[in-house]
């Protein structure tokens, strides 16, 4: 799939920012954290890490989906020839207006892993910071597998990275912005292959921090993070990489290896 010209990046980017709008802010504790310029670049950068293996795809599952981000990416990218399905345990009317503006067909999760669709019934799933959340990964993993058709894509951004710094200092400084679960490239291409997916690339991602915690957000501190974003470019330097906030994974559904 051809990389996208800086144009259609702005694109996604006015994207992303329209979904924004329709956020009030001090209703929703989640978005507020999030609606930043930098945290939605960020989301735009990521999905591009994961979308080379959305070419022929027509049924894509935004899997975790709370308002829809990812889902919104994907149809500013890919237009009206592709069906956006969304699952999470919201209730429907709390992001309907979100989701209709991607034409995101959601659909509430009423079980802890199990979803309410037919066995390989999407082309591709996207997860975008939600393997960490889920009640049993496994079992989670063995729905997803069950979804996804023969050689489906499964695309995860945002799985945090047990050697991140932001999550060495979340620990200790901010704990309500730490993750319970953290993720090492070997053993989580290991555990992915246990449950049917076979790894094809894989990186890291999210080095500058683009959030606060609510009880930081000082006007000092939103400096630090604007100076601080052009520490991306570590993302591809090695060694430095390896202390990035996130990993990003694109595998395929596999019925035997």
């Amino acid at each position: 799939m051809p990389e996208l010209s800086d144009t259609d990046v702005a694109r996604l980017q006015a994207a992303l920012a329209s979904l924004s709008q329709l956020h009030v802010p001090g209703e929703d504790a989640f978005l507020d954290s999030r609606e930043t310029p930098y945290a939605r670049a960020e989301r735009v950068r990521s999905y591009l890490r994961v979308r080379s293996a959305l070419p022929g795809t027509q049924r894509i599952l935004d899997w975790g989906c709370r308002h829809g981000a990812s889902a919104c990416l994907v149809r500013a990218d890919l237009g009206d020839g592709v069906e956006l399905y969304g699952a999470d345990f919201c209730d429907a009317q709390q992001y309907r207006t979100f989701h209709e503006a991607s034409r995101l067909n959601y659909r509430r999760v009423e079980h802890p892993w199990r979803l309410g669709y037919a066995d390989g019934f999407f082309d591709a799933i996207v997860g975008a910071g939600v393997l960490e959340h889920v009640a049993n990964i496994g079992a989670s993993l063995d729905e997803l597998w069950r979804v996804l058709r023969p050689n489906g894509a499964l695309l995860m951004t945002y799985l945090p990275n047990a050697c991140s710094w932001s999550e060495w200092l979340s620990r200790r400084t901010a704990p309500e912005m730490a993750h319970a679960r953290r993720f090492r490239p070997a053993p989580l291409r290991r555990q992915l292959l246990d449950h049917g997916f076979s790894v094809e690339r894989w990186g890291y991602h999210h080095f500058p921090p683009t959030t606060l915690p609510a009880h930081e957000d000082t006007a000092l501190l939103r400096n630090v993070v604007r100076w601080s974003q052009p520490l991306r470019a570590l993302e591809r330097v090695w060694p430095v990489r390896g202390l990035s906030a996130a990993i990003w994974v694109i595998a395929h559904k596999r019925l035997g290896f």
